[in-house]
C-alpha cells in the first residue's frame, strides 16, 4: 500500500532560530492508520506538521534538509494549495482559521471555494454537523460568538466537510469538554476506519487511548525518542512529560516522581463579588444571574462544557464582558468603573488565545511593554521581565529575547502570554484553560511558580482537564447552561453524583464526565481531606492493587 505521507531523514532550521527545530525525523503514515506524535512543549512535534502540510517552508522561511512526499509526489514541487488536497490540518488555534461569518458559511468554505454544487455543499456541512454534535441551531451562529471550544469543533468540521486523504489534528483536546473531545476522537477514528489516515498531535495520553492509535512517534529536542505501539509507549514514557491513564500510573508507581502540592489557600474577604449578575455580549444573555463571591487567597477553578459561560463568567472580572443585568465588582468597588491600566494591574488575564496578547517582533519587546507603559525604570524592566519568563519556564530557550513570538511554539506563546500579565505583578490571576497546549512537565512547572509567587495572592482558572482542578484547587465553581449550578470543595464536587456521568452524554445536571482518577478519589478519600495529586494517589494504591496475592 502507497503511504499518504513519509518524511525520511528530515531536518528543519527556521532561519531566525540557531538551533534545528528537529533533526533527522522520519515516518510514514499509510491509509488506514492513526499515528499518534507525542512528546513535551518545543520538543518539534508543529514543526513535523508544518513539513507535512506544506507551512515549512512555503510560509515559515527555513531551511529543510531530508525527504519528504505526500500523496506519492515530492513535496517540493508543490505549492500547499496543492498540498492540502490531500492533507486536511486543524490548528491549535482554531480562530485563525475560522473565516465565515457564521457557523454554516465557514464550514461550507471550502466546499465553495472548489466548486461543489450548493445541494452537495449543505448535505455534507449536515453530515458531518451531525457526526460532531454541533446543533441545528448552532449552524445559523455567528462564528465571533463562539466559545473556543466550539470553534474547535467547528474548525474540525470544515476540515473533515472537505475529505482529504489525511488529516492533522494539533492538540484537539485543548479547548473542548470531555464530551466534545470523545465525540471529535470517534470522528477521527471512523475516519481512518474509512480508508483514511491521520496523525494526532497531544501530550493527554489518557484521553486519547479510547480510540484505537495503531502506532507512536515520540519526539524529545527535536528527535525521535520512540517509534512503535502503544502498548510498549506506555511502558516507557515519561510520566513528566505527557499525561498517561490512570491504570499505567498506578502499574508504574515505583517510577512516578512526587508532584508539589500547593497549599491550602486562606479565605481574606471578597475579591470578585458576583449580584444576580446576566452577562453577555450587546443583546446576547450567556451568563444568567450569577452570584457568587471568588475569595481573595483562594485558587478556585471552573468547570462545565463548551459554550457554559466559564469564560464569560471572569471576561466580566476585567471588563471584557457587558454586565447586562446585575453587577460585578472588583476589590468592592464595580468592574465599569475601572480603567483599563487599573484593571490590568489588578487582574492578570491569560486568554485561550495567546495571540490575542502578542502584537510586537520580539520576547524582549513584549515583555517591557507592560512595565514601561507603568513608567518603571529600565533595570526593573529587564529584572521583571527576566523574572516572569523564568517563571512560566522559558527562561532557558536558546536566543528567547529576540525570538519573534510568532516562531514560538503554541504552547510556548501561552507561556509567554502569562509572563506578560505577571510583569503587571497583579494580586489576582485569570487563567483560561493555562495548560492547553502545555506538556506534564511544562505545566507543572509553570503551575507550581505561580502558585507560588508572593505576589499573586487568588489565581481562578478554567479547565476541561477535571483531575487537575481536584487537586490543584480549593474549591471548584460548576457552569451549565449559563448558571452557577455547584460551587463546593473538590471532594464535595467528587461526591456530588448528580453532577457526574459515565461515557454517555445525558442532558441537566450530570455534567462532568467520570475519570479513573476521580472514581479513585471517591473511593479512597474522605470529604473532609484534601484531593492529592495523581501520583500520590497512584504510589499510595498501586502497590496494593498489583502486588496484594490473590
Amino acid at each position: 500500500m502507497t503511504a499518504v505521507v513519509t518524511l525520511e531523514n528530515v531536518s528543519v532550521r527556521y532561519l531566525s532560530a540557531a538551533e534545528p527545530a528537529i533533526s533527522d525525523v522520519s515516518l510514514c503514515v499509510e491509509p488506514g492508520e492513526l499515528l499518534l506524535l507525542a512528546g513535551p512543549s518545543g520538543c518539534g512535534k508543529s514543526t513535523v506538521m508544518r513539513v507535512v502540510n506544506g507551512l515549512v517552508p512555503n510560509a515559515y522561511r527555513a531551511d529543510i534538509a531530508g525527504s519528504v512526499t505526500v500523496g506519492g509526489q515530492d513535496a517540493k514541487g508543490l505549492t500547499i494549495r496543492q498540498i492540502s488536497e490531500t492533507v486536511g490540518t486543524l490548528l491549535q488555534n482554531p480562530g485563525s482559521q475560522v473565516v465565515g461569518h457564521s457557523v454554516l458559511a465557514d464550514i461550507a468554505f471550502g466546499l465553495e471555494n472548489r466548486g461543489v454544487r450548493a445541494s452537495d455543499i449543505l448535505a455534507r456541512v449536515h453530515g458531518v454537523a451531525r457526526r460532531l454534535g454541533i446543533d441545528e441551531s448552532l449552524l445559523s451562529a455567528g462564528t465571533n460568538e463562539l466559545s473556543g471550544g466550539q470553534l474547535q469543533l467547528v474548525a474540525f468540521a470544515g476540515v473533515l466537510v472537505m475529505r482529504p486523504r489525511v488529516i492533522i489534528v494539533d492538540e484537539p483536546l485543548a479547548n473542548l469538554d470531555p464530551d466534545a473531545a470523545t465525540r471529535l476522537l470517534r470522528s477521527v477514528r471512523e475516519y481512518v476506519d474509512a480508508g483514511g489516515a491521520a496523525v494526532v498531535i497531544e501530550h493527554r495520553i489518557d484521553a486519547v487511548v479510547s480510540i484505537t492509535i495503531d502506532r507512536v512517534l515520540y519526539l524529545e529536542h527535536g528527535r525521535t525518542v520512540y517509534s512503535g505501539d502503544l502498548s510498549g509507549f506506555l511502558r516507557t514514557a515519561d510520566p513528566t512529560s505527557v499525561k498517561l491513564p490512570f491504570d499505567t500510573l498506578l502499574t508504574r508507581a515505583d517510577d512516578l516522581a512526587p508532584q508539589h502540592v500547593p497549599p491550602p489557600g486562606e479565605p481574606i474577604g471578597t475579591r470578585l463579588r458576583y449580584t444576580a449578575a446576566d452577562l453577555g455580549y450587546g443583546p446576547r444573555r450567556i451568563v444568567h444571574e450569577a452570584t457568587a463571591d471568588l475569595a481573595a487567597g483562594q485558587r478556585i477553578a471552573v468547570l462545565g462544557r463548551n459554550g457554559a459561560g466559564k469564560t464569560t463568567l471572569l471576561r466580566a472580572a476585567v471588563g471584557l464582558v457587558d454586565t447586562l443585568d446585575g453587577s460585578v465588582e472588583l476589590q468592592d468597588r464595580p468592574v465599569s468603573h475601572y480603567r483599563a491600566g487599573e484593571l490590568a494591574a489588578l487582574c492578570g488575564y491569560l486568554f485561550q488565545n495567546p495571540a490575542q496578547a502578542l502584537f510586537t517582533g520580539s520576547v524582549a519587546e513584549e515583555l517591557a511593554f507592560g512595565p514601561r507603559n507603568l513608567g518603571l525604570p529600565a533595570d526593573d524592566i529587564d529584572r521583571i521581565g527576566a523574572a516572569a519568563l523564568e517563571a512560566v519556564g522559558l527562561a532557558d530557550r536558546p536566543d528567547i529575547m529576540s525570538r519573534p513570538p510568532r516562531t514560538l511554539s503554541f504552547g510556548e506563546q501561552r507561556r509567554l502570554a502569562l509572563a506578560l500579565a505577571l510583569t503587571l505583578q497583579p494580586p489576582t490571576l485569570i487563567l483560561d484553560e493555562p495548560t492547553a497546549g502545555q506538556d506534564q512537565g511544562s505545566a507543572a512547572h509553570f503551575l507550581d511558580a505561580i502558585w507560588a509567587l508572593a505576589s499573586v495572592d487568588s489565581i481562578y482558572f478554567i479547565t476541561h482537564d477535571v483531575d487537575l482542578a481536584l487537586w490543584r484547587s480549593d474549591r471548584v465553581i460548576v457552569i451549565e447552561g449559563g448558571r452557577l449550578i455547584a460551587d463546593g470543595s473538590p471532594s464535595e464536587i467528587v461526591r456530588d453524583l448528580s453532577l457526574w456521568h459515565g461515557h454517555t452524554c445525558p442532558r441537566g445536571r450530570a455534567v462532568l464526565r467520570d475519570t479513573d482518577f476521580v472514581r479513585a478519589v471517591r473511593a479512597g478519600i474522605p470529604v473532609s481531606q484534601r484531593v492529592p495529586p495523581p501520583h500520590a494517589m497512584a504510589r499510595e494504591l498501586g502497590p496494593k492493587i498489583w502486588r496484594t496475592p490473590q
